[in-house]
């Protein structure tokens, strides 16, 4: 066997596992907010143009922020044969120190108004079971996203001349 007492190993095990289990007042703070997430939202009226396209219709929009001050906005549509919805996105710096979305494990809440200062925008297309059907189509830009408490506008053009312009009131 062993040298040392009989229950070291259970001593050392203890140890160990006092290791995994934070102390009391060393646990995370639950409700500290997180610096991302994404919130979805039905639109009142909601208009969106692909490039030179006329306008069409829109149904949803869509906030993300994958890291503070980096705010997506995407305009969520319908398509046209074998797509079924389409996507065009707004990407956005936001201006101002304004705090974008405040978001609590995943879920955001908007915190407005704001405005964003475009750097890119996309669109791709889904078919019927949620699937893109091609790699997105991704456009450098300049532009500006403004939401108010219930009115979101975009207008963005790209660098080779596209020009697109997004309006939704939720």
């Amino acid at each position: 066997m062993g040298s040392g007492p009989p229950h070291a190993g259970i001593v050392l095990a203890g140890a160990l596992l006092s290791l995994l289990i934070p102390a009391p007042g060393v646990q995370a703070d639950q409700n500290q907010p997180t610096d991302f997430g994404r919130m979805h939202r039905a639109t009142r009226s909601c208009e969106r143009n692909l490039a030179a396209a006329s306008p069409g219709p829109c149904s949803e929009l869509r906030f993300e922020q994958n890291q503070k001050g980096l705010l997506n906005i995407r305009f969520v549509g319908p398509g046209s044969g074998e797509i079924t919805s389409n996507l065009v996105t707004f990407v956005g710096v936001v201006k101002d120190g304004a705090p974008g979305l405040l978001c609590r494990e995943g879920h955001c809440r908007l915190e407005g108004p704001l405005s964003t200062e475009i750097i890119s925008v996309s669109e791709v297309g889904f078919d019927q079971r949620g699937l893109p059907t091609s790699l997105p189509s991704a456009w450098p830009a300049d532009g500006t996203c403004t939401v108010q408490k219930n009115d979101v506008r975009c207008e963005a053009k790209a660098l080779s001349g596209e020009r697109w312009a997004a309006t939704a009131e939720l």
